[in-house]
């Protein structure tokens, strides 16, 4: 058998709100090691009473039965929050057959449910929405059992799902500022999920760090264990907190997907007993990668190549090496990542930098990368040089929030694009001389052929290095022509979508990674059809005849 050593948590209470258990009820929780009782709504509002209770019933009676729409309405939140299961229960079968009252309140107030008629889970909007239908949402949740489900069937699930650690109300939560010396102001829900997180500590200090594109919110957590085996001070932690269905999502790529294929020293590891769920919002808990910086910091002190040359050989393989050769194009796949608008003031500032094609014309281009053999595997999905911290010559990948199958030179891409925006984030050449310098690695043809190398005394020397060795695998992932061009041409446009409020020279970095994409796809794919120049563009010209002056309107 395998080992358990988990400590119970001490909830052991199954509380009707306004009625008393019904006697075949109580029996069937008694016989599991339950106290079946009834509760006010003033003993809901009660943390001391929420800490050993593990289930609420709402059951809807023939008398009254908008009254259950109430308890939905006034608590379903809350309890979720205090890890409680929720059962929610019709008081005959002609109110099981019609749920409507039921289903309308978890609409408002958007409470993860199970077990609904599927004529009925449908209606659940939201839900359907995030992709629940068909599968059961993770505890905590509501539970919809019809009149004619038996309490002993009823007493299983909470059995076989029991609540976690109660939160910790005693805990001393400290929120450092961040660098602009703002500080994160917890929400009730979310200090709720850290005293659940840190059920056995006595203080916990958190520190933000950058938490990448997904809205999550991400510290360094310092902790205080109130009774410590060998001392009170555990090595740090990160925090991720935000969107429920955000977070569980990582949750399962780390269990189903990181553990299982990238090295324990190459990625982080996430302390499941701290990890939890609450009605909107979920909190992840892992080691923090000590004694580490980004790729990007490592790059840009010509430090990276080895890294590289790890992330792709030894932190990536286990994904990587598990690919298929799929009769798709690179257009096919990546379409949905191809993006739709650009802000008119970032595209202003390409055509000041030399960009002559709007963005549906570099469509038309990406499209013509059609030739339907590709390979497709499980890739990072955000590979940017912020989510690989270097320590020594080991690359470790943070955030798998975007893991998917993907075909396999866009995780290379996604790295490629991520160093020519946010490498060069304290070069302080004007931006015409910056392009100039890195120019010949996007006009070379064929795309992937010989490198061009650089001058060492050149500032982008290190750039060039680290593309050298991102195109060296990329070369091995590509089926046909051009498949690499047209997946770095995606991923420069999508930087150049992204932070309009950036300040310059990241401003007109982005901006610049749009004249690489047009590049890239006219070099690989000729002109588009129908390509007049825009009126407003100016015409065509290198890079070094445009003025370093380019404000955020794109004039000079």
């Amino acid at each position: 058998m395998s080992i358990n050593i988990g400590v119970p948590s001490g909830r052991r209470e199954v509380t009707w709100l306004g009625v008393e258990p019904p006697p075949d009820a109580r029996e069937a929780f008694v016989e599991r090691g339950y106290r079946a009782t009834r509760c006010s709504e003033d003993d809901l509002r009660r943390p001391e009473f929420l800490a050993g209770t593990t289930a609420v019933v709402f059951v809807q009676s023939a008398e009254k039965p908008l009254q259950i729409g109430e308890y939905i309405k006034n608590h379903a939140s809350h309890l979720l929050d205090y890890d409680c299961q929720i059962i929610l229960r019709p008081g005959s079968e002609q109110l099981s057959e019609k749920p409507s009252i039921i289903t309308n309140a978890i609409n408002k107030r958007l409470i993860w449910t199970a077990w609904l008629p599927p004529e009925v889970a449908s209606t659940l909007r939201w839900q359907s929405a995030q992709g629940a239908v068909g599968s059961l949402p993770p505890f905590p949740r509501a539970n919809f059992f019809s009149f004619s489900v038996s309490w002993k069937e009823i007493a299983n699930v909470v059995l076989k799902n029991p609540s976690g650690r109660a939160p910790n109300l005693s805990l001393q939560i400290t929120v450092q500022p961040n660098n602009e010396g703002k500080r994160h102001e917890l929400t009730e829900d979310e200090s709720v999920l850290i005293r659940r997180a840190f059920w056995d500590c006595a203080d916990v200090s958190l520190e933000p760090i950058s938490g990448g594109r997904s809205g999550l919110s991400v510290f360094r957590a310092h902790a205080e264990l109130e009774q410590g085996l060998a001392g009170r001070w555990p090595q740090p932690y990160f925090v991720k907190i935000g969107n429920r269905r955000k977070i569980f999502a990582e949750f399962e790529h780390y269990e189903g997907r990181v553990r299982p294929y990238v090295p324990f020293h190459l990625g982080p590891h996430l302390d499941s007993k701290r990890c939890c769920l609450g009605a909107r919002k979920g909190i992840i808990v892992g080691d923090y990668v000590e004694e580490s910086e980004s790729l990007r910091d490592c790059a840009c002190e010509g430090r990276a190549a080895s890294a590289i040359a790890c992330l792709f050989d030894r932190t990536l393989l286990g994904w990587h090496r598990v690919f298929e050769e799929k009769k798709t194009s690179i257009a096919d796949d990546l379409e949905s990542r191809f993006p739709k608008p650009i802000n008119g003031a970032r595209l202003d500032r390409a055509r000041a930098l030399g960009a002559i094609y709007d963005l549906s014309q570099l469509r038309q281009l990406f499209r013509k990368c059609n030739a339907k053999r590709t390979l497709v595997g499980l890739v990072h999905g955000d590979l940017h040089s912020a989510n690989v911290l270097v320590r020594a010559t080991d690359a470790i990948v943070i955030d798998f929030f975007a893991h998917q199958e993907y075909p396999l030179v866009f995780d290379a891409a996604t790295l490629e694009a991520s160093l020519f925006v946010e490498g060069f984030r304290d070069d302080k050449r004007a931006i015409p001389d910056w392009l100039k310098s890195v120019e010949p690695l996007y006009i070379q043809k064929p795309f992937l052929s010989s490198p061009h190398h650089v001058n060492p005394k050149n500032p982008s020397f290190w750039f060039y290095a680290c593309v050298h060795q991102i195109r060296r695998y990329a070369r091995q992932w590509e089926c046909g022509d051009n498949q690499y061009a047209a997946a770095l041409a995606v991923a420069l446009l999508i930087k150049a979508s992204k932070d309009l409020s950036a300040l310059e020279l990241e401003a007109s970095r982005r901006s610049a990674a749009y004249v690489m994409a047009e590049r890239i796809l006219v070099n690989a794919f000729g002109a588009p059809t129908a390509a007049a120049v825009p009126a407003t563009a100016p015409p065509p010209t290198a890079p070094t005849e445009v003025s370093s002056q380019v404000t955020d309107s794109g004039t000079r």
